[in-house]
């Protein structure tokens, strides 16, 4: 391990490990899988020997990394076949701070997405990446990306107005 690789991650996590975490935790919904999504991203980067163009093709690499660990993670038998313990976030500092306490409900709403709209929202909302950016990052059409998006939109609004209603009733 030579000491300017090791710095060089060290001021890389000091960037990037928030929009990491966040990104794994919105895609698995779990911030001990996010924990772990982040650290074998930053693993990865470490180990990647190839030099970057810039530091938002870095940023880049580090945001494909992350997904791509949280879909092989979604379709892993050990993932598939377990049942989840319910894991209350409330009160709970490292799962609240991966969002803003302003967006705790529509943050519980966008858990219960799927994955796919998940990281579109993430990226799109709270990265703020550009339909075509996402699309990029995620190697999917930008079609697909704003597809996603309007469902996303879609999905969340009739689970909003579900809910309202049966607050009222």
């Amino acid at each position: 391990m030579s000491p300017d690789k090791t710095a060089e991650l060290t001021a890389d996590v000091a960037a990037y490990r928030g929009m990491i975490f966040r990104l794994a935790f919105g895609c698995t919904g779990s911030r001990f899988d996010a924990d772990d999504m982040a650290q074998e991203a930053f693993l990865r980067l470490y180990n990647y020997n190839k030099p970057f163009t810039d530091a938002e093709h870095k940023k880049a690499f580090l945001i494909r990394v992350t997904v791509n660990l949280c879909k092989n993670l979604q379709k892993s038998a050990w993932r598939q076949k377990r049942s989840e313990l319910s894991e209350d976030c409330y009160g709970n500092q490292a799962c609240t701070s991966a969002y803003n306490e302003d967006e705790s409900v529509l943050r519980d709403y966008i858990l219960k997405l799927k994955p796919n709209y998940r990281a579109v929202i993430h990226l799109f909302y709270y990265e703020g990446y550009s339909a075509a950016e996402t699309a990029k990052i995620l190697k999917i059409s930008e079609t697909a990306v704003t597809t996603r998006l309007q469902r996303a939109r879609s999905m969340l609004k009739t689970q909003l107005i579900n809910d309202m209603e049966a607050v009222y009733e």
